[in-house]
């Protein structure tokens, strides 16, 4: 059983030609890109490397992106999923830490974990340390950085149905999903990147009036009974 590279991308022809030839130095694992209704060149660009490609025809958002990637990784059995965005914040050589911990902790979530640094965005600065110390205090767990899309995710957690928002917020809610079911969650130091004028894809008004939302109802969701077939 082999592991599976899940690239959620959106307009990204611009930084993907970098990541793709990044993850070259990781031949043992399949690339599957869900091209979440690019309007540029990023499923031309993907297919040209030869990578496995699911298109929607309407940007869904990243939620909806993802949990189409793990679909497939479920049915095509994939022994775990490293979920890593095509923005080029995420160093594809970092990847080597992530499965040298996975080797010692094969049945842990491991997470990235950027610092606040000056090469963040204020923005992100802000909301990235309150939605941290929000989900710490409602998971009960050290959380640092709850908003990094950078991790690996083992079978078949990453099949769970942990929650059907297609926004930037079902990262948030997996992260509930997991420590309420009791999954150890491990931590991966990487830098903090941000490309050209660091913008991000995320639109701050919506997502945080959804992350509200989505925090406020977890409180009365029973993740655990949503998943009975814990391993």
């Amino acid at each position: 059983m082999k592991g599976m590279i899940l690239i959620s991308a959106y307009n990204s022809a611009d930084t993907l030609p970098g990541v793709l030839t990044g993850l070259k130095e990781y031949p043992s694992l399949d690339i599957l890109l869900v091209d979440d209704g690019s309007t540029d060149a990023t499923a031309r660009i993907a297919r040209s490397y030869g990578i496995r490609t699911i298109r929607h025809e309407q940007n869904l958002g990243k939620g909806a992106a993802l949990q189409n990637g793990f679909r497939y990784a479920a049915e095509k059995h994939y022994a775990f999923v490293i979920t890593h965005d095509a923005d080029a914040q995420h160093p594809p050589e970092s990847i080597s830490d992530l499965l040298s911990l996975h080797e010692k902790y094969p049945r842990a979530v491991l997470l990235g974990k950027r610092t606040r640094s000056r090469n963040m965005p204020w923005p992100r600065r802000t909301s990235n340390a309150i939605s941290a110390f929000l989900i710490s205090r409602r998971t009960h767990r050290n959380i640092y950085d709850a908003q990094c899309g950078f991790r690996l995710i083992p079978r078949p957690y990453y099949a769970w149905k942990c929650s059907e928002r297609k926004g930037f917020i079902f990262e948030s809610e997996m992260l509930i999903c997991f420590a309420d079911n009791g999954i150890d969650l491990k931590f991966v130091p990487i830098p903090t990147l941000y490309y050209g004028n660091g913008q991000s894809r995320m639109t701050y008004f919506y997502t945080t009036f959804g992350f509200i939302s989505m925090y406020i109802s977890s409180f009365f969701k029973n993740y655990r009974k949503m998943n009975n077939d814990l391993p």
